[in-house]
C-alpha cells in the first residue's frame, strides 16, 4: 500500500512525492510499466482505474476472439501435431474433448468468459467417471489455455489454479502362477483365452494384440515384427484402421511355443474365413489375425468387457486373485515378471516391450512370492 506525506495509506499502486504530487502505478498485460501523475488525488484515481479496466478489457490482441472448440483446434493443428505427437495421442485428447466438453454443449464458450470455477466444475464432473477422466481433462485446459494467454487472447489462464487431489497409487503387480491358472479356466471363449495367452507370453500391448495383422507374423522363423496398432476409435467412414505404435518404432519379438500353437491353429482357420461377407466390417479386417464374430475388428472395450466377465466368472467360484486387479496392461507387467525371473537380461526385456528406457521396464518388474524365498535363500552364500 502506497502513502501519502502524513503517512496515510492511499492504496495500492498510489503514493505521494515530496513535492505534493500523487503518483500511480501498474504493470500491464505486456510488461509495460504505466504510471499516471496529478495533484488531485480524486482525479488521479479516476484516471488510474479507467486504465487497468481498459488494459483488463483489451484482451485479444491476436486474430480476434476464440471460442473454446475453435481454440482447441487450432491448439491441436498448430501447437500439438506439429510436435509429431502420435495420431493415437491425438485421438486421446479429441475423445476427453469432445465427452467433457463438446458433447456437454460447452464448445461455444468465449475463451474470455472462462472463470476458474468454470473449470473447476468441468474437472469434478469429469471426476465422477473416474480420477485419470479428470486430469486428462484438466490437462488439456492448462495446456491449451496458458497458449491463449501468451498469446493475450485471455488476461490469465484460469485452468492453472485447479488442482485435483492426487489419489492413492493403485497398487500394480504382476500375476501368480496361480491366478493365472484360474482365469484362464473360466474363460469359455477360446479366442479371448488365445488372446490372453498371447498378451502372457509376447508382452503385446492390447493395441498391438487387436491390431495384429498377418503380415506382422513369420511362423517359418517364428518371430512377430510390431509395426503398428489399432486404432482408438473409428475413421469418418465408422471403419477401424492401423496407427502408429507407442514409440513410433517396429519390434520383434520372438514367439515361443504357446504363442506358436496359437498363431498356426488362428491363422488356418481365418484363412477359409477370408473372403466372407460381413456386414459393416472395416477395409483392414481381412488382414487382421483376430476378429469378433461379426468380421470386424476387436474395440478395447468389447474385450475388456468379456475379460471383466470371465474375472468376475472366476471370482464367484471362490477363488481369490492374489494380484490386486487385472487387466490387458497387467498382463504386460507378467510377461516382464517372468522374463526377468527366467534370466533375461533388462535390455532384452525392454526391446520386448518396447520401452524407451530400462527404468520403465524395471518398474514392471514384480518378484512373486516363490521367486523371493529362492532369491532371499542366497543370502546364505554372501
Amino acid at each position: 500500500m502506497g502513502k501519502d506525506l502524513r503517512n496515510k495509506e492511499l492504496g495500492l499502486g498510489i503514493s505521494q512525492r515530496k513535492d505534493g504530487v500523487y503518483v500511480a502505478r501498474f504493470t500491464n498485460r505486456a510488461g509495460k510499466r504505466i504510471f499516471f501523475c496529478d495533484t488531485n488525488l480524486s482525479l488521479l484515481r479516476r484516471k488510474f482505474e479507467k486504465a487497468k479496466v481498459e488494459d483488463y478489457e483489451n484482451r485479444s490482441v491476436a486474430s480476434g476472439s476464440y471460442t473454446l472448440k475453435e481454440w482447441y483446434n487450432f491448439w491441436i493443428k498448430n501447437y500439438k501435431i506439429p510436435n509429431e505427437v502420435t495420431p493415437q495421442y491425438v485421438e486421446h485428447l479429441d475423445a476427453t474433448f469432445n465427452k467433457y466438453i463438446l458433447l456437454k454443449d460447452r464448445g461455444n464458450i468465449d475463451l474470455r468468459d472462462l472463470r476458474n470455477i468454470d473449470i473447476q466444475l468441468m474437472v469434478n464432473e469429469a471426476k465422477e467417471n473416474s480420477v485419470s477422466a479428470s486430469r486428462n481433462l484438466l490437462s488439456i485446459l492448462k495446456q491449451m489455455l496458458e497458449l491463449a494467454y501468451e498469446n493475450d487472447l485471455i488476461v490469465k489462464n484460469p485452468a492453472k489454479s485447479v488442482h485435483i487431489k492426487k489419489p492413492k497409487r493403485k497398487s500394480t503387480e504382476s500375476m501368480s502362477r496361480k491366478d493365472e491358472k484360474m482365469l484362464l479356466k473360466h474363460i469359455s471363449s477360446q479366442q479371448v483365452r488365445d488372446m490372453v495367452l498371447m498378451m502372457l507370453n509376447t508382452g503385446l500391448r492390447i493395441s498391438e494384440l487387436l491390431g495384429l495383422s498377418f503380415d506382422e507374423v513369420n511362423l517359418e522363423e517364428r518371430y512377430i515384427e510390431i509395426s503398428h496398432q489399432l486404432s482408438y476409435k473409428r475413421n469418418e467412414e465408422r471403419e477401424y484402421t492401423f496407427t502408429q505404435t507407442k514409440n513410433k518404432k517396429k519390434r520383434i519379438i520372438p514367439i515361443n511355443d504357446v504363442t506358436f500353437e496359437i498363431l498356426n491353429r488362428v491363422i488356418k482357420k481365418r484363412e477359409k474365413q477370408l473372403g466372407k461377407t460381413y456386414r459393416g466390417k472395416s477395409a483392414i479386417s481381412d488382414q487382421l489375425v483376430f476378429i469378433t464374430v461379426y468380421g470386424d475388428a476387436y474395440c478395447r472395450s468389447g474385450f475388456n468387457s468379456t475379460l471383466n466377465y470371465s474375472i468376475n466368472k472366476t471370482i464367484k467360484s471362490g477363488y481369490e486373485f492374489e494380484c490386486p486387479r487385472l487387466s490387458p496392461h497387467i498382463f504386460r507387467h507378467t510377461f516382464a515378471t517372468r522374463c526377468l525371473e527366467a534370466g533375461m537380461s533388462p535390455n532384452t526385456v525392454s526391446s520386448l516391450l518396447g520401452h524407451g528406457t530400462i527404468r520403465m521396464t524395471l518398474s514392471y518388474v514384480h518378484n512373486s512370492p516363490e521367486k523371493f524365498k529362492e532369491d532371499t535363500s542366497l543370502l546364505n552364500r554372501i
